[in-house]
């Protein structure tokens, strides 16, 4: 089965929204990322791939820990500024530019396998998962994460949901309000399809303050993938659109503090000591 395209599904939104996506969102994706390393025990030592990197907020977080590291992403931009972060620390981490779907990595490598945000928006999701079970050795741990519908984040929902009644659109949020791997019975069907065992779903919640809404709305829209696009399309018209979104957010949620809460899914799995016989189809989807 086939995923349906996004708009994100290429390098050009990553590469545009990745100087504020560090400087915005790094504490809520490093409370996502730790869970992650926990879930799969990742220690000194371990053999690490981060597909779709992003920044490398994973990435780093192993690296301190002292694991192996290789990081993958399509985002020229995202890779630099991973690379320049690695860098300033004195980390060693492998990056690479590659597709997620066909990972320029030998078979049963990695210890740990993760996909934060990233494999959610591949255009063929199940080929990204299998993509992630050929690299792990039998018994490798994998975590993909993905979002809840913005339902159930009150703030962030009235934020999007604004800004698409603005723009004359429809249900708000990315997508129109459609996020991949957004229910649970999703995750666990694709990632157990592609031949994981003990796969399970966990809800991770962050927890993000701003000092005014104002600050609230500037922030997201800097820091959003699918906005940034929005953004380079209005061009000159953008900036009024802004400004009537911060008016009408304030007038509903007032102008005072805000915390918006960022719901994900973690889905975790495990390639069985014994899982040859079930990547079998997997060599078929190399380049």
């Amino acid at each position: 089965m086939s995923s349906t395209a996004s708009p994100l599904a290429v390098p050009e939104p990553w590469d545009l929204v990745a100087p504020d996506y560090v400087r915005e969102l790094l504490p809520m994706f490093e409370t996502f990322a730790r869970d992650a390393l926990a879930r799969t025990g990742t220690s000194t030592g371990s053999r690490v791939v981060d597909v779709a990197a992003g920044p490398g907020t994973l990435s780093l977080l192993a690296a301190r820990q002292g694991a192996r590291v290789t990081a993958v992403d399509f985002s020229p931009r995202m890779l630099a500024t991973l690379r320049e972060r690695a860098t300033s620390e004195g980390l060693d981490i492998e990056a690479l530019t590659g597709d997620g779907m066909a990972l320029p990595l030998p078979d049963q490598k990695f210890d740990a396998a993760f996909s934060l945000f990233g494999l959610m928006f591949f255009p063929d999701r199940p080929r990204g998962f299998r993509e992630l079970h050929r690299v792990l050795v039998p018994g490798g741990r994998a975590v993909v994460s993905s979002w809840l519908p913005f339902e159930h984040s009150p703030t962030m929902n009235t934020v999007y949901q604004s800004l698409a009644e603005l723009m004359g659109g429809g249900s708000g949020g990315p997508r129109d309000g459609m996020m991949p791997l957004s229910d649970k019975e999703t995750c666990r069907r694709e990632m157990t399809a592609s031949g994981f065992d003990e796969v399970d779903v966990h809800e991770v919640t962050a927890r993000v303050e701003y000092p005014t809404t104002v600050a609230m709305v500037d922030a997201l829209m800097r820091s959003s993938a699918p906005v940034v696009l929005a953004r380079k399309a209005l061009g000159d018209t953008w900036p009024s659109l802004q400004q009537a979104l911060e008016v009408k957010v304030s007038a509903l949620l007032g102008a005072g503090p805000q915390v918006g809460l960022f719901n994900a899914y973690l889905t975790t799995g495990i390639r069985h000591p014994s899982a040859a016989s079930k990547t079998r189809h997997s060599q078929a989807d190399k380049r």
